[in-house]
């Protein structure tokens, strides 16, 4: 592989990571960008793809909106106790870590749930498989929270890389 083919994965990377963060905007529709994203991007077909990969999965608007609520319900909780266990959550220092590292694992936990949907195009119900959560998932979480605490623009394109390392952990 050269470095231009690289570079032209990363750009694909990224401009899907922008078709995710536009079908977000409506946040239900969130579950069913990300994991169109997934199978994007595992399957290596064209980013122009997406939007087909996305109406593939709106076959049946009644599942993709239930699994729309049920992750944005699921994502506020887990935002929120991660920001209170920051913040004002008494206790030791050792109890704010574990309430944050419980919140990472769940959040991997979504998200493979989400590449497994997309990536070998079954249900929400079929990909509910309750495994342990990939630490590597759980890291490429806490980096690009890091990324996109520190540079807030990235959080435009950075559904593209984290689809893409949910795809292939998920593998």
């Amino acid at each position: 592989m050269t470095v231009r083919e690289r570079f032209e994965d990363f750009a694909d990377c990224l401009l899907v990571g922008l078709f995710v963060t536009l079908t977000a905007l409506p946040v239900v529709t969130a579950p069913s960008g990300f994991a169109a994203a997934c199978r994007v991007l595992a399957s290596g077909v064209p980013p122009r793809l997406f939007f087909r990969e996305l109406r593939d999965r709106w076959r049946s608007p009644a599942d993709e909106l239930l699994a729309g609520f049920v992750f944005g319900g699921l994502t506020l909780f887990l935002a929120l106790d991660v920001g209170l266990a920051l913040t004002v959550l008494p206790g030791s220092w050792l109890l704010r870590l574990a309430v944050v590292i419980v919140c990472v694992a769940a959040g991997a936990l979504l998200l493979a749930v989400a590449a497994r949907a997309g990536v070998s195009r079954i249900s929400w119900r079929a990909a509910l498989q309750w495994k342990t959560p990939k630490p590597m998932l759980m890291a490429v979480l806490v980096v690009a929270g890091v990324l996109v605490w520190t540079l807030p623009p990235i959080a435009l394109v950075i559904g593209g890389p984290v689809a893409f390392a949910a795809a292939v952990v998920d593998k």
